[in-house]
């Protein structure tokens, strides 16, 4: 995809714009049509290795997420979590498993692309280091309580079932222990010889046959709370020096932002005035405070026409 770039390196104002981002704050960009932004805005994020993609709401990021995936296959998807309705979610595990795939790849690329909505940078989140430390590791050469394993397995949110059918169930028979990881596609069965590890391979969910021997395998969450901690917002997992954001319609984010907070405050009120208090008032970071901490980070905003620029610092 370099012949697609190359000519916006040929341009003095896209090379200027580029020595620009390396400098905390906001430089602005107008007259950008949807049609070019994820052309301009793939020439310009190559200059870091973190990159974040910000739109007005879900319909827009899966745009402009499919729009990117011309230049950039490994582009990840961060779907928001609706906090109103999270705890009878239609959609199942399904929100819950995209949006761990990229604490994955945050966690082990070198280097990831990720489109969301302003609505997943308000979700309060557990520390990325937390996640971390709550991560399994299983090798072949490993030893194995399995009356611990299975108790760190129900904390992390996985469902003890007779036989795994479906992601995010686990069994243990014997000294057999079979995991579906939320983000896998095959089940993996770990066979123990006393308390080590003898084997670990995949396998077929329906027809139970071996796919394929594995070394190792990391087993993360299938929940995203996963005990209590002092919670950050999307924009804290991603490291201040190498990350550039990209701020899609400024003004539209705005609008977007305080609507969402002004719902889960009127819904939380609702509820508590019929005795319900299943809405944690930590589950919305505040968009005033997001706001602040994009005026500060590497940030280029994209528009069609001059934003208004209420409570945004333009620098540049």
């Amino acid at each position: 995809m370099d012949a697609f770039v190359q000519p916006l390196y040929e341009l003095a104002d896209f090379d200027a714009i580029i020595r620009q981002l390396k400098k905390p704050g906001i430089v602005q960009v107008s007259g950008c049509l949807d049609s070019q932004k994820a052309h301009f805005t793939n020439g310009l994020l190559r200059e870091f290795p973190f990159r974040l993609i910000v739109a007005e709401n879900d319909l827009k990021a899966k745009a402009f997420y499919e729009d990117f995936r011309l230049y950039d296959p490994e582009v990840l998807y961060y779907p928001a979590r609706d906090l109103i309705f999270y705890q009878a979610d239609i959609h199942g595990n399904l929100l819950t498993r995209q949006r761990i795939q990229v604490l994955r790849a945050l966690l082990e690329r070198e280097e990831v692309t990720i489109v969301t909505s302003i609505d997943s940078c308000l979700d309060c989140l557990v520390p990325l280091a937390v996640w971390k430390e709550k991560v399994i590791k299983i090798r072949n050469d490993s030893e194995i309580d399995l009356d611990r394993m299975k108790r760190h397995l129900l904390e992390l949110g996985y469902e003890w079932a007779a036989q795994v059918e479906v992601p995010g169930q686990f069994s243990i028979r014997g000294g057999i222990m079979d995991v579906f990881s939320l983000i896998e596609d095959n089940p993996w069965r770990i066979e123990l010889w006393g308390d080590e590890v003898d084997s670990i391979r995949s396998f077929d969910a329906e027809s139970q046959r071996s796919i394929e021997n594995l070394e190792e395998i990391t087993i993360y969450p299938a929940v995203e709370h996963i005990g209590e901690s002092d919670m950050v917002s999307f924009l804290d997992y991603f490291p201040k020096e190498k990350s550039v954001i990209f701020l899609d319609e400024p003004n539209r984010l705005t609008e977007k932002g305080e609507a969402v907070e002004e719902e889960y405050r009127q819904s939380r009120m609702h509820r508590e005035e019929k005795g319900n208090q299943n809405l944690p008032d930590n589950w919305l970071c505040s968009f005033e405070e997001l706001q602040k901490e994009l005026n500060k980070r590497n940030c280029i905003s994209v528009c069609a026409l001059e934003p208004k620029q209420v409570g945004w610092k333009v620098r540049e």
